[in-house]
């Protein structure tokens, strides 16, 4: 693959993973998503109150239907948007206007809003723009990573700390996101996942370095690892359970399963798993499967904000 082919295919990829997860999004019970699988496919699921009934867990995902984009799959979309207002380059104040237009009142994106979006579009509102977000760790910090990386001659530091600074503060959302960035950079230049996932490491700060080779040498399959270290929205859970699949599974919709399987915030680890294994395996074969991506809901216009974000 080129470089160009394995930047389309990552943000394909992240999109995929997470219309994937959307059915079972903030199930929280593994055992109840495991039962499930006798009722039909955990994965492109239709969204549906009666499968959490009675379980731990949030149904937020009313009235959305199969190919179905979560709020994070929006926020990466606006990220590219942005980039298409600013031809190709990363400015602040497009960021903004592009969450502004997408999740404020009367924007294209109707559904759920988690608190770091809130978060800044109150900041906003307010004139606090310089930064707009607000400290928390949770996984919207890496929504909208990927598009910058997808870029002929990705971002460096400062613009994906700028980039993330639009919902997230912190030295926390900082340390993984950075992690993060190491990975999929690698993986666009060509990297497998075991060396992205070095990259990544070598990315991160001791204590988060030793936090995600752990859970790669973790015998526990990634379900144990997420009940052990938690299945929520928040980075240092998360971002570990993103290296274990990884790690674990042998190509994309193993991993797609796998990141269901382990429940909770499955929308939020969608965006970053699935942009690191569409880099490293491509669509079809090994990679996404072309007919999740085909199922995308408005897959046309998606399709036309990919290749203009990797050929910029």
């Amino acid at each position: 693959m080129t470089r160009q082919t394995r930047a389309e295919a990552s943000l394909i990829g992240a999109l995929c993973a997470d219309a994937a997860a959307l059915g079972l999004h903030w199930l929280y019970d593994a055992d109840r998503i495991a039962a499930l699988a006798a009722t039909g496919p955990l994965m492109l699921r239709t969204p549906d109150a009666a499968d959490f009934e009675g379980f731990k867990g949030v149904f937020v995902h009313h009235g959305r239907k199969i190919g179905d984009l979560s709020q994070y799959g929006a926020q990466m979309r606006t990220s590219m948007q942005a980039l298409a207002s600013a031809g190709g380059a990363f400015e602040v104040g497009a960021a903004q206007d592009a969450l502004v237009a997408a999740f404020a009142e009367g924007g294209w994106w109707t559904g759920y809003l988690d608190k770091p979006t809130k978060g800044a579009l109150a900041n906003i509102a307010a004139g606090q723009t310089a930064p707009s977000g607000i400290e928390d760790d949770q996984l919207p910090a890496l929504a909208r990573l990927a598009p910058l990386l997808a870029r002929p001659g990705g971002a460096d530091a400062a613009t994906l700390d700028a980039c993330m600074s639009v919902t997230n503060l912190g030295d926390a959302a900082r340390d993984h996101a950075r992690a993060f960035a190491g990975a999929l950079a690698a993986a666009l230049d060509g990297a497998d996942i075991a060396a992205a996932l070095d990259a990544g490491e070598a990315a991160a700060p001791a204590p988060l370095a030793a936090a995600l080779r752990d859970a790669r040498a973790s015998a526990e399959t990634p379900v144990d690892l997420a009940g052990r270290v938690g299945r929520h929205c928040h980075l240092p859970a998360a971002l570990p359970v993103i290296w274990r699949i990884a790690a674990t599974a042998p190509d994309f919709a193993a991993a797609a399963e796998w990141n269901v399987r382990a429940g909770g915030d499955s929308c939020g680890r969608a965006i970053a798993l699935g942009a690191l294994m569409g880099a490293a395996h491509g669509v079809g074969g090994a990679g996404v499967p072309s007919l999740w991506a085909l199922g995308l809901a408005e897959g046309p216009a998606l399709a036309a904000e990919i290749a203009g974000v990797a050929a910029a």
